[in-house]
């Protein structure tokens, strides 16, 4: 029997908020198959409290494009000094350990990560995830971008397109939707935009919803 491409990690889910990792990446691109990581915030918390944050620049090799800079603010020089590649994803896949890795278009962040694990080298693994946006989807008028999404519910963002701040609005997206109606069911589903193509890639686990009449 050929070994499987990722290997489950946890036959027993527990509640999302008893074990969840908000994640947010700022990136060279749209695609982990061509784009590199540039920047990584991570919110992990246990029965709803904060229990640590992961959050540093990555080192690029080779040049970064001005319209990122131009989006997130960070340069060049902001990466000359920062954390090994290596290192910051092997820190980043013991932080989010067990955890539900919660991501608000989670198509996004784990197709980076996967792909960088994957190049890297650091093992197969599948995280289970839930993504904010397909709940998102299923309850709120676009536009359901992060921004629009926190202000709908009360969230203070202080700075769009930094992977921290992103990451911790996400997490505190992550409670409101969840006191509005439990999530639990949600873990793993994606609602995808039927006004785009379909992606090429989704997730390991990802069960794809059928969207709402409003999104037809």
């Amino acid at each position: 029997m050929s070994d499987a491409p990722f290997l489950p990690l946890f036959p027993q889910l527990t509640p999302i908020l008893s074990n969840a990792t908000a994640l947010d990446f700022e990136t060279t691109g749209v695609s982990g198959s061509k784009g590199r990581v540039i920047e990584i915030g991570a919110v992990k918390s246990a029965h709803g409290k904060v229990v640590g944050r992961f959050h540093t620049l990555v080192k690029l090799k080779g040049e970064l494009p001005k319209k990122i800079t131009e989006i997130t603010g960070i340069t060049h020089e902001d990466l000359v000094n920062a954390m090994e590649e290596r290192t910051a994803f092997s820190i980043l896949k013991e932080f989010i350990g067990d955890s539900t890795v919660v991501a608000h278009n989670a198509p996004f962040d784990l197709g980076f990560l996967y792909s960088t694990y994957r190049r890297l080298k650091l093992g197969p693994v599948q995280h289970p995830f839930l993504d904010t946006l397909s709940v998102c989807r299923l309850r709120q008028p676009s536009p359901r971008n992060l921004p629009d999404m926190c202000k709908a519910y009360g969230i203070p963002l202080t700075r769009w397109h930094r992977a921290l701040p992103d990451a911790t609005a996400t997490w505190h997206l992550l409670h409101r939707l969840h006191e509005e109606s439990p999530l639990d069911g949600m873990r793993n589903k994606l609602v995808l935009n039927p006004k785009y193509p379909a992606p090429f890639w989704l997730p390991p686990l990802a069960e794809v919803l059928s969207p709402p009449a409003s999104l037809r």
